[in-house]
């Protein structure tokens, strides 16, 4: 950020987003670009958010507001990362709800800069039915994932975007940069499934869950030089702690899948029982950022990827599940005795003990579900 500063401070353009939503052409132009839920979560590793949270209901805005820390941060930057952020050239915004575009809406107000909207995203759902493997298609069929009109309408919607961005800041985006950007995406996804393989088929689960997610920073980072430096590391780290049968936990009796981030009940239950998260929900990553761009026009592809980009299944449970040698899935849903979710449904279809967990929590009800469920359906099977 110092460097980015430094930067804006000699007249180069700075631009803020939505995460997935346009980083490729900013990056594409050597604009620098800050992904908004990035910055949401640095304030949060930093403690911050209460106090953004009582900066924003002190002006009116009352309740949770994680996705309006940045907005915070910028009324209030002295407690901010780094002073708080340089004004940018740019902020853009989208509707993927109306509360993030209105966000986007008040911050470029208080920084004095241009909003500029992105009429959809990826959780719009497709009106054609998808197929169960979603995630064979994202990469080089993905025109199969999503609708040939909106897909026409976002690639408008982008070009319209990147000539304005480009009278805005004097800058020109390449085609040619824009397809080696995505090249080196895909090249980082690459490395990034191979990981994924190695931690699923080694004897011992050779990374921790917490720093498998740690590595999600790089998509942060995606389609550059830095980010293929970094997943290509880590890459190559597991692969020598595979072939040196360096284990990531104490002790591995069981190996769970969660459909969620990292367990607030781990290190509990890996001490009691031995069972560890091999896989979660962010396992999935290398199957959805890729996509093959075709005579070379980037557009479509890029278009087509912030139009899908999530495919929410249980057969992608099952895949991560059977890929990491899962002995139990556990997943955070509502449970109703006798009317099993679809999730559970096909899990234990594919022979994998299924836990519902109410909420994500760390307390003494959640513990004794736990205990209850390794105990009952786990200790006794071996």
């Amino acid at each position: 950020m110092n460097q980015t500063r430094a930067r804006v401070m000699a007249g180069e353009p700075f631009a803020i987003c939505n995460g997935d939503e346009f980083e490729e052409i900013f990056i594409a132009m050597d604009i620098p670009v800050l992904a908004i839920n990035y910055w949401n979560f640095l304030i949060g590793a930093k403690e911050q958010g209460p106090h953004y949270t009582k900066v924003l209901n002190d002006r009116g805005y009352v309740g949770e507001h994680f996705f309006g820390w940045g907005l915070a941060s910028t009324m209030s930057p002295e407690n901010a990362p780094w002073g708080g952020l340089p004004k940018p050239s740019l902020i853009c915004g989208s509707v993927r709800s109306e509360m993030e575009l209105r966000v986007t809406e008040l911050w470029a107000r208080e920084f004095g800069c241009p909003c500029y909207p992105l009429d959809f995203s990826f959780p719009s759902p497709p009106f054609q039915a998808l197929p169960e493997d979603w995630w064979n298609y994202t990469r080089n069929e993905w025109d199969k994932l999503v609708d040939p009109a909106r897909l026409r309408l976002r690639v408008q919607q982008e070009r319209t975007l990147t000539n304005y961005v480009e009278q805005l800041t004097g800058r020109n985006l390449s085609v040619t940069e824009l397809v080696r950007s995505m090249d080196l995406l895909n090249r980082q996804m690459d490395y990034w499934a191979n990981a994924r393989t190695l931690i699923g088929s080694a004897p011992k689960c050779p990374v921790h869950i917490r720093d498998q997610m740690s590595m999600y920073q790089a998509m942060w980072h995606r389609g550059t030089e830095v980010g293929l430096d970094l997943v290509r590391d880590y890459y190559q780290e597991v692969e020598g702690r595979v072939k040196n049968g360096i284990g990531a936990y104490k002790q591995e009796k069981f190996r769970l899948y969660y459909h969620s981030q990292i367990p607030p009940w781990h290190d509990y239950i890996e001490e009691k029982y031995g069972a560890v998260t091999v896989a979660n929900f962010y396992s999935g990553i290398p199957d959805l950022y890729a996509r093959t761009v075709r005579d070379n026009d980037p557009f479509e592809a890029l278009a087509a990827r912030h139009l899908f980009l999530f495919g929410f299944n249980a057969a992608r449970i099952v895949k991560e599940a059977v890929e990491h040698r899962c002995d139990a899935v556990i997943v955070i849903e509502a449970f109703n005795e006798g009317y099993p979710s679809i999730e559970q449904s096909q899990v234990e279809a594919a022979g994998i003990p299924y836990l519902a967990l109410p909420r994500e929590a760390d307390d003494a009800q959640i513990r004794s579900l736990l205990e209850n469920f390794i105990e009952q359906r786990l200790l006794k099977q071996r």
